[in-house]
């Protein structure tokens, strides 16, 4: 008898499959194309959910409102992009909504012997699909996700087609919580880290950061927004309530691979609600039928205090 165990549920209003194995259980929505619970079966869900917006139908390819202004709905959980936001406003408008053929629609699904196949809608917009298997093993808190970003037809206009693309996974926790990320000895980045300046609103990262051996920590803001990015390799990480929530991914060290946002590999954003774990691959602009892969792995670890966290991360 199989230690991993799926079942179809009905979580928050949605239909919902459940994944687990006697250690861990995610929740996969394929109605808004997230991962919207992972944790320990005798712990919290480490993300981060929008209770407002529980069961929400969102429609494919039509934007959320809200006051009759179109929004990006913060659902939570953990969902995929096909760009970065520095162009966000070529393609909807507005540099806060993303593509909503792949933002909040709905995905369809394959059930797998050890997880799920997720595939996005094909956006009319960019002309591309996404596809992610989001896969258990039989032991431990591992979560091993194969990403595809493939270009299937051509894009709503042709200004559209120099976009470059990325596979860009963001992965909302709960706060209180502390990010960490590792510093690239070799940095592109003045202190092997960025803190972008927006265009709209104050980055108020500069208050909560620290760097101590080669590792970046940044306290979750109890209020003011706040975005630090960085040239880092393979890890970034989470500790929240005696959990420490990491996530690994291929980096690729070679001069070809150009990185969004002037060489960002992974990024942490917050406010007051949650912090966001970035992780983004290299950028490309395709041809139809050429894809972009992206694979991501998480585990969990069930750690006291801060100081064992850090002697954790010094060993990755």
């Amino acid at each position: 008898m199989s230690a991993i165990k799926i079942r179809k549920i009905r979580y928050k209003n949605w239909n919902a499959i459940e994944i687990s194995n006697l250690e861990i259980k995610i929740l996969v929505v394929p109605e808004v194309g997230r991962v919207l619970h992972y944790g320990f079966l005798d712990g919290q869900n480490i993300f981060y959910e929008n209770d407002q917006l529980k069961g929400t139908q969102f429609k494919t390819g039509e934007y959320y409102t809200e006051n009759n202004l179109k929004q990006a709905p913060n659902i939570g959980g953990n969902r995929v992009l096909p760009c970065s936001e520095e162009y966000f406003n070529r393609i909807t408008g507005s540099r806060h909504i993303p593509d909503p053929f792949i933002n909040a629609s709905s995905f369809t699904h394959s059930i797998l012997k050890n997880g799920v196949l997720l595939e996005s809608p094909i956006s009319k917009l960019l002309g591309i699909q996404i596809k992610r298997i989001i896969t258990i093993s039989a032991t431990g808190t591992e979560v091993n996700i194969q990403q595809e970003l493939v270009k299937k037809t051509d894009a709503k206009d042709k200004s559209l087609e120099e976009i470059p693309l990325t596979i860009w996974s963001l992965s909302k926790i709960k706060t209180p919580n502390i990010g960490y990320l590792p510093i690239h000895k070799k940095s592109c980045f003045k202190n092997g880290y960025l803190v972008p300046v927006w265009p709209d609103a104050k980055n108020n990262a500069f208050k909560n950061v620290s760097v101590a051996n080669d590792i970046l920590a940044i306290k979750s803001s109890e209020d003011l927004p706040q975005k630090v990015g960085s040239d880092s390799k393979n890890w970034i990480a989470s500790f929240l309530a005696e959990t420490l929530f990491v996530e690994k991914y291929n980096f690729e060290n070679n001069q070809k691979a150009v990185y969004p946002d002037g060489g960002t590999s992974c990024t942490i954003f917050g406010n007051d609600l949650f912090s966001e774990l970035e992780c983004l691959s290299p950028e490309r602009t395709l041809k139809i039928g050429e894809i972009i892969q992206y694979d991501l792995q998480w585990s969990l670890q069930k750690v006291k205090d801060e100081s064992a966290v850090k002697s954790i991360l010094q060993s990755l």
